[in-house]
């Protein structure tokens, strides 16, 4: 039972880290083609690391696919990331951390606003936007060698 309550705290502590939010002035990051399409998966690797694939992401200049936990039904930490470049990239692989993993995570496309090449997250790296909302796409994931955590089931008093 301890353990079962070690992995929750450090999935909690992983979702602290960075919650997803715009930090820009209005207008700055703005784009009208950026996208995500991403499917349900089962992913590959272990109970450390393992990898998931966006299908495509459309990007307006360099950027990147940042994969983000579900912590309670919005985004939480950063549990992975992955370079993107300017216009369509395709079967694009993100390693993610499994052990704090949930079974629905979020896709979010970001600028590379800072030094290029380096992930600098909550800024300037911030979410690529379209129409002033984020470039986001919630997707499930399974996995066959690690334990993904539902954490809205552990939430009291949920029934679903």
């Amino acid at each position: 039972m301890q353990k079962h309550w070690l992995i929750i705290a450090a999935v909690l502590a992983a979702c602290c880290i960075g919650f997803v939010s715009a930090q820009t002035a209005t207008g700055t990051n703005e784009t009208t083609n950026a996208s995500i399409t991403v499917a349900d998966q089962m992913v590959e690797g272990d109970a450390v690391v393992g990898n998931v694939t966006v299908d495509e992401v459309v990007s307006n200049g360099t950027g990147w696919l940042v994969v983000h936990n579900n912590l309670f039904g919005h985004p939480g930490g950063v549990i992975g990331y992955a370079p993107v470049e300017s216009g369509a990239n395709t079967n694009v692989t993100v390693t993610i951390h499994t052990f704090v993993a949930t079974d629905t995570l979020f896709a979010v496309l970001h600028h590379d606003a800072g030094r290029e090449g380096v992930f600098e997250y909550p800024v300037p790296d911030v979410e690529q936007m379209v129409g002033g909302e984020i470039v986001i796409v919630p997707f499930n994931v399974t996995a066959e060698n690690a334990t993904l955590l539902n954490l809205t089931s552990l939430c009291p008093g949920n029934s679903t």
